[in-house]
């Protein structure tokens, strides 16, 4: 069930929130990028074979080795959250999270789709709506993983919980675009900090809602 959450956001520290991510990140950073490298890798190989198997179909390979890449990715998305956010649970990583959301994938294959039609709507319309709901629906996975929400819902979720703390995952997102432009396409192994800041910021505003 989804519930409206107050203004809390002067209750705990932002700085406070990010160091907490990046010691986490900095203890565990192996794990966190190898665990983000075999999900970029297994998608990658499930759309390169998809791409030689169907290589006779005259450029039509190209869409179903895209589709197949998306489908992977979505697959194993759901476990790569459930890894980073138990990790900020318990401070250790476990690799088999990774494998342990495949009943997930097709709600965040659907949630994933619907969070990218409605940014991309935004940001045609104009730009700002576009950037506040990238924003807003940040944490979508996390609510689709951890209150097993389906998909609009889980994007709904995401739009209620950063009610009060659009400037902090704001920042986060600042924080990886920054790091995009540094790293190009290393950019996914800098995305441990965004997603372990994610979580940390997620489970901080879990604990709010419980205490209310």
């Amino acid at each position: 069930m989804i519930e409206n959450v107050p203004n809390v956001g002067t209750q705990f520290g932002f700085r406070a929130t990010l160091a907490t991510a990046w010691l986490t990140v900095r203890e565990h950073w192996f794990s966190l990028v190898l665990a983000a490298f075999l999900r970029e890798f297994i998608a990658l190989v499930a759309a390169g074979l998809a791409f030689s198997f169907l290589v006779d179909w005259k450029g039509w390979n190209l869409v179903a080795a895209f589709a197949v890449r998306c489908l992977a990715w979505s697959t194993l998305q759901p476990g790569y959250l459930r890894l980073c956010l138990n990790l900020c649970k318990t401070n250790q990583v476990q690799l088999r999270d990774l494998f342990s959301e495949f009943s997930s994938a097709l709600q965040m294959l659907i949630a994933t789709l619907c969070l990218w039609a409605a940014v991309t709507l935004g940001l045609l319309l104009l730009i700002v709506p576009g950037l506040v709901l990238a924003v807003r629906l940040s944490l979508y996975g996390l609510v689709l993983i951890d209150q097993k929400l389906g998909a609009l819902r889980s994007l709904l979720g995401s739009h209620h919980m950063l009610r009060g703390f659009s400037r902090y995952a704001s920042v986060m997102l600042l924080i990886y675009c920054i790091g995009i432009v540094l790293l190009g396409w290393l950019s996914w192994a800098f995305e441990s900090f965004l997603v372990i800041s994610l979580c940390t910021l997620y489970q901080r505003i879990r604990a709010e809602e419980t205490s209310q």
